[in-house]
């Protein structure tokens, strides 16, 4: 790779990283001193950034156990995935339990109207993917009263727009629907998280056909309390990431980059000061000269950005992957892509592992066999949980796929039908006032 392009590319990545990584570094000081309650885990994981970052500024290569570092927090962050994506699923059979033990006024017209409605709203833009967007937001939340045998058809549809794609789209898109249907849980999901784990146990094997009231409000309280937990962890961890990422970026940009001396002074000093205080968990407000400091920052993030943007990379081949500085330079350019948890490519590989997947696209016969390896996983699930688990199981599968309707009448066909074959009115208006709540949001957003 062109030194001159790789020492540009460099340079501004590593000042804006380096700006990025004293702010988010200081907002994580902070919120680990106020949260009154912070997982030990959580405080595990800063203790090793800590170390890596004293290591860093002390002149030792910490690149391999900083990529761990990176490696364990994306693990952490799958598995509270995975238990968000289950209480998901039964948080869609509390909601439509609420109405047997809550008076809540009726929504307003019949099937056949609100279904009319909802048409009128899947109808109402001329952009392909918002109408594709709300067709799935609809499916998520009508109520499902489908055979499996219906239902697997339903989801061979919806696959078979991967027929002359890439095999690697549908590989995704099946990794998607095994963690989203509980068919496929990330290892290490009971370990540190016992209480959650056995939470999911027990909204397993509840009997929602008998529930009670007080059964009831227990369980959505739980549900409520479970939830809520798992966003704010998962808040700290993205923060964590995104601190290492730019760590990262430091690391990775370096040996290139080319930095006035007292700008990676006034760098290197605020993280210091904030490190010295981490390590002693003082968490006690930092010296006003900090925030003398900070001040001269404004501006530096967005202005380095710019400047990183306006450099480009070659279009990736074969050749530039033999390239460590290539490699290098498109792994910084993925660790600044805004994805927090973005895979990298390795510093030593030669070839793209996995490259006859890429090359090879999707026929028929091997979507068939993907098909139902997945039904085969969905049985088995199936198998150990209840109806009303089942069924939202099956919602939740066929809103994350590609729609699969090949004209408005069939859309249409299929709501009516969906609201028509569910005898369980209180099911019924909870669905609907749901679908409202989606119309009336999307409305206001107009």
């Amino acid at each position: 790779m062109e030194t001159r392009l790789l020492k540009k590319q460099m340079t501004a990545a590593y000042q804006y990283s380096y700006v990025r990584l004293v702010l988010n570094y200081d907002t994580l000081f902070e919120t680990i001193g106020e949260e009154p309650v912070i997982p030990e885990r959580i405080i595990a994981y800063c203790r090793q950034l800590n170390g890596l970052l004293k290591g860093h500024f002390s002149g030792k290569d910490v690149e391999e156990e900083l990529l761990k570092l990176r490696g364990g927090i994306t693990h952490e962050v799958e598995v509270l995935t995975s238990y968000t994506d289950c209480f998901q699923i039964y948080e869609y059979v509390i909601n439509r339990l609420e109405r047997k033990f809550m008076s809540l006024p009726e929504t307003e017209g019949d099937d056949e109207s609100f279904a009319k409605r909802l048409m009128g709203f899947v109808t109402d833009t001329k952009e392909t993917a918002v109408m594709n967007g709300r067709i799935r937001q609809i499916i998520g939340q009508l109520p499902v009263r489908l055979t499996k045998q219906k239902f697997f058809s339903l989801v061979m549809e919806g696959l078979s727009v991967y027929i002359g794609s890439p095999i690697e789209n549908l590989k995704d898109m099946m990794y998607n629907l095994r963690s989203s249907s509980m068919v496929k849980l990330p290892s290490g999901m009971e370990e540190g998280y016992k209480e959650l784990f056995e939470l999911l146990e027990q909204f397993r094997l509840m009997d929602y056909g008998n529930m009670t009231a007080e059964g009831f409000e227990e369980a959505s309280e739980k549900l409520g309390l479970a939830c809520e937990g798992l966003m704010d962890e998962s808040g700290l961890y993205i923060m964590l990431q995104d601190i290492i990422n730019d760590f990262c970026v430091l690391v990775f940009a370096r040996p290139e980059a080319v930095v006035d001396v007292k700008e990676e002074e006034l760098y290197c000093s605020m993280v210091s000061e904030i490190l010295e205080k981490f390590i002693k968990d003082d968490y006690s407000p930092v010296e006003e000269e900090f925030f003398d400091r900070l001040t001269q920052l404004e501006g530096r993030q967005e202005a380095y950005y710019e400047r990183y943007l306006r450099t480009e990379l070659p279009e990736e081949s074969d050749d530039w992957n033999k390239d460590p500085d290539y490699v290098k330079a498109v792994n910084v350019d993925r660790l600044l892509s805004g994805s927090s948890f973005v895979e990298l490519k390795s510093r030593d590989e030669r070839k793209e592992t996995g490259k006859a997947d890429k090359a090879a696209v999707v026929d028929r016969s091997y979507l068939e066999k993907t098909a139902k390896e997945y039904f085969k996983e969905l049985e088995e699930v199936f198998s150990g949980v209840s109806r009303p688990v089942i069924r939202a199981i099956m919602a939740k599968v066929l809103s994350d796929l590609p729609v699969f309707f090949n004209s408005i009448d069939e859309i249409q066909a299929y709501i009516e039908g969906s609201l028509k074959s569910c005898l369980d009115e209180a099911e019924k208006e909870t669905c609907k006032e749901l679908l409202e709540e989606l119309m009336n949001d999307e409305n206001k957003l107009v």
